[in-house]
C-alpha cells in the first residue's frame, strides 16, 4: 500500500511566479563549501503573508525535479531553509539526505516535537543547521542536535563573536558567519574563528534557470487519489502523468536521478515510473501541490501535448517506431520552446536516451524525421503532410480538447 498524503486547501498555493537562487558558502581559505538554496518569487498580494513552507517546497521541487540536485550542488552540500510545517511533515524526507543540510529557520518554535523530529532526520542521514542563531534564545536547546550553526554577524555584537564561536566549537559544531558584506567584517570573522562564511562579499544569490510552468493541480490531485489505492494501476498512472507536460518532465527528472547510479538512460514515461516508484512519486506530487502555482495557461500545455500525442499516434502506425519513445521525442523540444530552455538542457535534465537525443538534436534518423514532419505540419508549414500525420494531428487535437474539458 502506498503512502497517502493529505493536503488542506490552504496548503495549495494560489499563484505567483517564483524561481530558485543559490548563494555560495565558503571556508576560511575561500574554497567553496556548499550552497544555500533560496526562494526568489514575486511579492505576495497585500492580503497574503509570506508562506515559508510554500517557499521551501518551491525550492525543493525546482532543485530536484527541474534542475537536479547533482547539477545544483556539484558535489557540495545544499542548505535548505525549513519552516515548522515542512520540518514536522513528511515531505522534506524526499530530499537526498547525504547532500542536504536542513536549515531550521529562527521562526520555528522549539518544542519536544521539534526535537524528536530533528533526531529522526539526523538518523536518516540529514545534517541540521540552525539559522540566525541568537545566544540565549530557545534555539540553545537545539545545539546538541545540530551540526552547523549560522550566526548573523549584523545582529550579534562584534565583541561577542569570538566567545560565541569558542562555545559552539566546544560542542563540535561548524559555525557560519552569514551576512558578511565587506572585507573588514570578513577579517574580523576570520579572527573570531568562524569556520564558514556567507554574504554579499563572496557572491550575491544567483538565479538558476528553470521551467516557467507548473503542473495542473487537477492532474496532481487525480494522481494522488490513484496512487493512494491498495492496488495501484500503473497504466492509469502513466496515462495521467502523460496528460501534463511539466509533470512528465519532472517525473523523468526524478527517474534520471534514480537511474544515474546504474548508468541507465530514460526512454519512456513507463520506464521512468518504474524507476521512481508509486510511493516516491506520491510524495513529490504532494510537494508540487504545496509549492506550485497553477499553470497560467492550460492551452499552452495542451499545445505542447498535441505535438507529442501526434508523434505517438504516427509511431503507432509505423511499426519500426516505439510509441513511448516517440511521445517523449515530440514532447521535449516543444516544451523546451515554451519554457525558454534549450533542447539540450531539456534532454540533459531527464537523462534522455541516445535514440531520443539523435531524434531531437539531429533529426536525421527515422524517429527524427517523424518528429520533424509532425512539427512542420502542426506548426502550419506543411499542410500536405502524409495522411497518417494529418489524421494523427486531428486525433491529437481532439484528445487535447478533452483534456481542457477535464480541467
Amino acid at each position: 500500500m502506498t503512502t497517502s498524503i493529505q493536503l488542506s486547501p490552504g496548503q495549495i498555493s494560489r499563484g505567483g511566479s517564483a524561481s530558485l537562487a543559490r548563494q555560495p558558502i565558503v571556508d576560511r581559505s575561500g574554497k567553496l563549501y556548499g550552497y544555500e538554496l533560496l526562494f526568489r518569487g514575486a511579492p505576495p498580494p497585500h492580503d497574503d503573508a509570506f508562506n515559508g513552507d510554500r517557499a521551501t517546497a518551491e525550492v525543493l521541487v525546482t532543485a530536484a525535479c527541474d534542475l537536479g540536485w547533482e547539477r545544483l550542488g556539484g558535489g557540495h552540500p545544499l542548505f535548505v531553509n525549513v519552516d515548522a510545517g515542512l520540518l514536522l511533515g513528511e515531505l522534506i524526507d524526499l530530499a537526498p539526505a547525504a547532500d542536504t543540510i536542513i536549515e531550521v529557520v529562527e521562526q520555528v518554535q522549539v518544542s519536544d516535537l521539534v526535537r524528536e523530529r530533528i533526531v529522526k532526520l539526523r538518523e536518516a542521514g540529514f545534517r541540521v543547521a540552525l539559522d540566525d542563531f541568537v545566544p540565549g534564545s530557545s534555539a540553545e536547546s537545539l545545539l546538541p542536535l545540530a551540526d552547523v550553526v549560522k550566526v548573523d554577524v549584523l545582529e550579534v555584537p562584534v565583541e561577542d563573536w569570538a566567545a560565541l564561536v569558542t562555545r559552539l566549537h566546544a560542542l563540535g559544531l561548524l559555525v557560519v558567519a552569514e551576512k558578511v558584506e565587506d572585507e573588514q567584517a570578513h577579517e574580523l570573522a576570520v579572527s573570531a574563528g568562524f569556520d564558514l562564511f556567507q554574504g554579499y562579499l563572496y557572491a550575491r544569490p544567483a538565479i538558476q534557470q528553470s521551467m516557467s510552468l507548473s503542473p495542473r493541480h487537477s492532474v496532481c490531485l487525480r494522481l494522488l487519489t490513484a496512487l493512494a489505492q491498495d492496488d495501484v494501476d500503473m497504466s492509469e498512472i502513466e496515462e495521467l502523468v502523460s496528460t501534463d507536460p511539466v509533470l512528465t518532465v519532472r517525473t523523468l527528472r526524478m527517474a534520471n536521478s534514480a537511474a544515474a547510479g546504474a548508468g541507465r538512460s530514460i526512454s519512456s514515461v513507463n520506464q521512468a515510473l518504474v524507476l521512481v516508484g508509486p510511493q516516491t512519486l506520491s510524495g513529490w506530487i504532494a510537494l508540487m501541490l504545496v509549492a506550485g502555482q497553477e499553470a497560467p495557461d492550460a492551452v499552452t500545455s495542451v499545445e505542447v501535448l498535441v505535438r507529442a500525442r501526434a508523434c505517438q499516434l504516427v509511431a503507432n502506425t509505423r511499426s519500426t517506431a516505439n510509441t513511448g519513445v516517440a511521445f517523449l521525442a515530440g514532447l521535449l523540444p516543444a516544451l523546451a520552446e515554451k519554457t525558454g530552455l534549450s533542447s539540450q538542457q531539456m534532454l540533459d535534465t531527464i537523462g534522455a536516451s541516445d535514440q531520443i537525443r539523435r531524434a531531437v538534436l539531429d533529426g536525421t534518423d527515422e524517429l527524427g524525421r517523424l518528429v520533424r514532419d509532425v512539427d512542420r505540419h502542426v506548426s502550419g508549414f506543411d499542410l500536405s503532410a502524409p495522411l497518417d500525420i494529418q489524421m494523427a494531428h486531428l486525433a491529437a487535437v481532439v484528445w487535447g480538447h478533452e483534456l481542457l474539458q477535464l480541467g
